[in-house]
């Protein structure tokens, strides 16, 4: 059924590209993507910020591109600190925008006087980190080994900033942790501690996030046997801490895939897909349906079954749109190539992998959390090394879940010679479900002459508009979808 969908809107597409208009920005000054970078981007009034981060020999590195609002970029530069000498170490934490800019929040583990001190500075379009800095809080440590850890996380109405501190952890003794509420101008609103207790058990924090009002979730996973689940570490500035485990109530089903947003009321949501418990998986792994929690209603997540199982379920996304909100998913496989070299060798190259990019899967949910729907779209792609072209951007437009991704030519264009070619393609779906006609993009971005790409891991949806990057073997741009 979902291929015949794709043959029945495919010949209308001719008639669907007034509905979405394209732009193109500038080129930037010669820069190139590295592959598989961790990314996040951001926006404020005056820009869009597109930003990256690698490590290379123990140190995080940031790479920040600016575009502004009409789409030309203004500067692609690395964010970087000097690392200081051995037993007085510097180093970026996480690099942030909110509407004043761009700031790092910076370590500093000094051996001398046995702390490791939280700061933030700000950030220049150009990369160029200020001397100047506020310094937020401080965690004593005994060893330069065990500094403890720190986490920021930017609120959904980017108006707060919350930072927790979590000091080292101590043999039979719940993790201590500090948070310090911060407004845009890093100005202290709240502080206090708390812990879980009855927890000895030192908490490995995966990612935090918070609410506009103030909750904090630290997120961790856990193992029911050999399958993963995630512990979601709870704590509200006006309850009390909690420990959640987001286990499946049905002894037969598992965590196969999972996503996770705060929404726009504050709780935290966790969507995903299921898979059959087994000891023993031979072939590709079956998707089951899809689960779904929120911290709204602490309960048992909820399982909504597919019609029949789909292979290799990765989610991506959560999008919220109103009274609708959506889980983006696909079919994604990656395996590591075996090295044919010795052992010597073989250690001093990264790792290769190969990508299957197939299938596209959206479900819908109601407010209610009930599943309004689920939707598939062709696709097969697969890619060597890197991937980052076969990526999904997806946001809201024109009050839509609006996907964008490279699909191929030869399904909308009748040209053999082009079959494989990469085609940006944009496919609007409603709150009820309906899916309209798929639109590509050939003749605006010049696909069979222009030497760009488009990467739809790298986009920012805002003001409803996403603008994505599109580079070649020397630049990027921008190209804009609304």
């Amino acid at each position: 059924m979902k291929y015949l969908l794709y043959l029945v809107t495919l010949a209308f597409c001719t008639h669907a590209t007034a509905q979405i208009k394209v732009t193109q920005g500038s080129n930037s000054q010669p820069f190139t993507l590295t592959k598989h970078p961790s990314f996040s981007s951001y926006s404020n009034a005056t820009a869009n910020y597109f930003i990256t981060s690698r490590t290379e020999h123990f140190e995080n590195i940031n790479n920040m591109v600016v575009a502004d609002k009409t789409g030309n970029i203004i500067a692609a530069n690395d964010v970087r600190l000097n690392m200081g000498v051995f037993n007085n170490t510097y180093g970026v934490d996480k690099l942030i925008v909110t509407g004043n800019g761009p700031v790092v929040f910076v370590e500093n583990h000094s051996k001398a006087a046995l702390k490791n001190t939280f700061s933030v500075r700000s950030v220049d379009n150009n990369g160029t980190i200020s001397n100047t800095e506020t310094v937020i809080g401080v965690i004593d440590f005994l060893k330069m080994s065990n500094p403890g850890k720190w986490y920021v996380a930017l609120s959904p109405d980017h108006k707060h900033i919350a930072v927790v501190a979590q000091s080292p952890h101590q043999k039979n003794i719940p993790d201590q942790f500090t948070y310090y509420l911060l407004d845009e101008n890093f100005k202290e609103t709240g502080k206090g501690q708390f812990s879980f207790a009855g927890n000895t058990k030192e908490i490995s924090v995966w990612d935090f996030l918070a609410s506009d009002k103030g909750d904090l979730y630290l997120l961790s996973e856990d193992y029911d046997q050999s399958y993963k689940l995630p512990m979601i570490y709870k704590y509200s500035i006006n309850g009390q801490p909690t420990i959640i485990p987001v286990l499946l109530p049905d002894p037969k089903l598992r965590n196969l895939s999972y996503t996770y947003k705060v929404n726009p009321d504050g709780d935290l949501i966790i969507a995903g897909y299921t898979q059959k418990k087994q000891s023993f998986t031979a072939g590709d792994v079956q998707a089951t349906g899809t689960y779904l929690f929120t911290t709204a209603k602490p309960a048992e997540p909820k399982i909504f079954a597919f019609e029949k199982p789909v292979t290799n379920m990765t989610a991506i996304n959560i999008i919220f749109n109103g009274d609708t909100f959506y889980l983006i998913g696909e079919q994604f496989k990656e395996e590591k190539e075996q090295f044919k070299g010795n052992a010597l060798s073989a250690a001093a190259l990264d790792d290769v992998y190969n990508y299957q990019h197939n299938d596209v899967g959206v479900t819908g949910f109601s407010a209610a959390f009930v599943k309004k729907f689920d939707i598939f779209m062709s696709r097969k792609w697969v890619g060597h090394e890197y991937d980052q072209d076969l990526a999904i951007a997806s946001g809201i437009m024109n009050n839509k879940l609006a996907l964008i991704y490279n699909d191929e030519y030869g399904k909308y264009i009748d040209d053999k010679f082009r079959r494989y070619t990469k085609l940006p393609v944009a496919v609007l779906i409603t709150n009820d479900g309906l899916m309209e006609t798929p639109v590509n993009f050939a003749k605006q971005l010049d696909v069979v002459v222009s030497t760009y790409t488009l990467y739809p891991q790298f986009f920012n949806n805002s003001d409803g508009k996403m603008v994505l990057i599109s580079g070649n073997m020397q630049s990027v741009k921008t190209v804009s979808f609304q």
